[in-house]
């Protein structure tokens, strides 16, 4: 059973740019390094260029856990926290 999640990230007005050239390579390390990432992909809202969406699949909740501590994780955080104006909301899913 995979594990899913939806991240939504509001961005600083004027950011968005800054933003995902920042996400890149950080989202990068995650689907490399993180066992069990089956996506990690960043999605930008048509109409709002402060929206974004993080949208992620893990094979296992094991896998989940363990990502939430790592240090790309660790590394997402330090990257792309600086251009966030709000905290992110994450809804849960499975299938």
């Amino acid at each position: 059973m995979s594990i899913r999640l939806t991240v939504q990230l509001p961005i600083k007005e004027g950011e968005a740019d800054a933003f995902e050239a920042a996400a890149g390579p950080a989202l990068a390390r995650v689907r490399a390094e993180d066992a069990g990432c089956e996506m990690y992909d960043l999605f930008k809202s048509c109409d709002d260029d402060t929206r974004f969406v993080l949208v992620e699949s893990w094979a296992s909740e094991a896998d989940l856990e363990a990502h939430m501590t790592s240090a790309a994780m660790g590394d997402v955080g330090k990257a792309l926290g600086g251009y966030m104006d709000g905290a992110p909301v994450m809804n849960k899913y499975e299938d």
